[in-house]
């Protein structure tokens, strides 16, 4: 199950377009106003906020890339069938809807009246109206005709539910792209997994991306369920993450599911667990921008919010130094308490960051000839310095976590591979920066962002906001010099460049969809730990909000 999200992703991806220079390629979602300070001359970033945090000349968005398309429905809108005769059963405010008596004249939804007459038994044969439940919607799979329930309900404005099962009669929908030079142009395209579709995108800028669906739970990894496209749920079908599979899994409950992934996210059905009785929510309005969703840490359903560095490739594995005792490399730095019988894992924790940090430095140095080796601009050349320095002081400040954690100090060996030289072709050197700064640091950036928004310590905090600022400029950096190598290579290099993007983005959504299944610690998350299953919610975030825009952005930009 993901995690709910404290880290609003909005100015990320402003600063992310504006450090690239592409605001233009975002239309209205990304346009500033005459009040809004921008500076990207060496790679850095400045935005004036308004007073609230937020940069001015921002608009919020309501959809997003998700594994390579987008298409919100349009909640406000459903076609309407003559009230049908439908027995509903109320308990408490669960609502279980016959799918027997669907009426099957139309496409889109069916209104079902649900008033509900409740027998008392006595010495008098007496009924009373209880008055009419929500009026509730069975959401009807898209593209067929007749229409065929998918399985999901919607209840007035409360969020969907599941009711049963569905086979999804059309798992892969036509494509509709119509764009030219795009990553997929027809469903024959998109063959790494079953059910591939090629499907047009618009936010602000338009691309054409692969998505894979399902026809049954049985098509999707255990946790997940299999959500058919339509109005209302998504535009097409998809594996989402689940705790539970119907409401017959939920008691006297509702298996339902939040309707976004997150404040700026495109609204479809995704993330199911029991409601419970002590929810705070059960419908977005109350929540403002952001969704009501499943917070596992609490096991309710409530408003949400919604390895540091780049690593050192060698033979396309990450290497990083062993740990060794030595005092040397730790910064000088406030560490927070922690309880005794958690101090062992942060220490460890943190051992593993440091250790990744160190790295980092070897990658950045490497990076530097690169740089000189293909020719690239000086200021490219001057950031990437800064950068290795940032990562030296990261790995202190890890190194310091880790020893005061496990009170001994501790520190890098030496790091045996720092002689490989790594690719000095234009082509190779991108694709590295693809899969290590575009993809990875982004990725880093944000997971070093959610870490500092919920540690509790006030010094903890700061030494990880810290970090996230500068994961974020190293990210930007990685942007920045694609699109410059980009405007040097040829239509057929810059083609087989798209597709190392799209491999990595696809391989870095199946590693969330692993880590989404691992066994989360939450107990550390107050301590900047960022467990499998936050960082599972954290990456699949990134992919759709920061990694396919900015991706989309390059390639209209070309």
């Amino acid at each position: 199950m993901l995690v709910y999200l404290h880290t609003r992703i909005e100015p990320l991806r402003l600063s992310l377009f504006l450090a690239m220079g592409l605001l233009g390629a975002c239309g209205d979602d990304g346009a500033t106003s005459a009040g809004t300070d921008s500076q990207t001359g060496t790679g850095t970033t400045q935005s004036t906020t308004d007073g609230t945090g937020t940069p001015t000349g921002t608009t919020d968005t309501t959809g997003a890339p998700t594994t390579g398309m987008t298409g919100s429905s349009d909640t406000g809108t459903h076609t309407t069938s003559p009230t049908t005769s439908t027995t509903t059963t109320t308990t408490g405010e669960t609502t279980a809807v016959s799918a027997t008596t669907l009426d099957t004249t139309s496409l889109g939804t069916t209104t079902v009246d649900t008033t509900t007459t409740t027998s008392t038994t006595g010495d008098t044969d007496t009924d009373t109206d209880t008055g009419p439940d929500p009026e509730c919607t069975i959401l009807m799979q898209g593209m067929t005709n007749p229409p065929v329930p998918s399985g999901w309900v919607k209840c007035g404005d409360k969020l969907p539910h599941r009711v049963e099962e569905e086979v999804c009669l059309v798992p892969a929908p036509p494509t509709n792209c119509p764009l030219n030079g795009q990553p997929c142009q027809t469903n024959d395209d998109c063959t790494d997994q079953p059910f591939g579709s090629c499907q047009y995108f618009n936010v602000g800028f338009e691309g054409c991306g692969c998505t894979y669906g399902c026809e049954t739970d049985a098509d999707c990894d255990p946790g997940f369920v299999c959500r058919c496209g339509g109005d209302i749920l998504g535009p097409v079908s998809q594996c989402v993450p689940s705790e539970c599979t119907s409401d017959a899994d939920c008691g006297d409950q509702l298996c339902q599911f939040s309707h976004s992934m997150g404040y700026d996210c495109a609204a479809e059905v995704v993330n199911g667990a029991c409601t419970t009785p002590n929810d705070l929510c059960d419908t977005d309005p109350p929540c403002g921008d952001s969704p009501c969703a499943y917070n596992t840490d609490n096991n309710v359903w409530e408003c949400s919010l919604v390895a540091c560095g780049r690593p050192f490739m060698v033979d396309e594995q990450a290497v990083t130094a062993p740990a060794a005792a030595r005092d040397d490399w730790r910064a000088v730095a406030s560490v927070p308490m922690a309880p005794s019988q958690l101090r062992a894992a942060l220490a460890a924790h943190w051992t593993q960051i440091a250790l990744a940090e160190h790295a980092s430095v070897a990658s950045f140095a490497r990076h530097v000839l690169q740089l000189l080796a293909v020719g690239a601009p000086p200021e490219f050349v001057l950031d990437t310095q800064r950068a290795l320095a940032d990562e030296i002081e990261h790995a202190r400040l890890c190194f310091a976590l880790a020893s005061s954690y496990g009170g001994a100090g501790v520190g890098p060996g030496p790091l045996a591979q720092a002689h490989e030289p790594g690719a000095t072709d234009l082509e190779s050197v991108v694709a590295a920066v693809i899969r290590e700064a575009c993809v990875g640091e982004t990725l880093s950036a944000l997971e070093a962002r959610e870490a500092a928004e919920r540690a509790e310590d006030p010094g903890l905090r700061r030494i990880l906001g810290r970090i996230a600022d500068d994961e974020q400029r190293h990210a930007e950096l990685g942007w920045c010099f694609v699109r410059w190598a980009r405007e040097q290579l040829g239509d057929d290099a810059r083609a087989r460049i798209d597709a190392v993007l799209a491999d990595a983005v696809a391989d870095a959504a199946v590693s969330a969809g692993h880590m989404a299944r691992e066994t989360g610690a939450p107990e550390l998350r107050a301590h900047g730990v960022v467990d499998a299953p936050l960082r599972a919610s954290v990456w699949l975030r990134g992919l759709e909000g920061l990694v396919q825009p900015a991706a989309a952005a390059l390639r209209a930009a070309a």
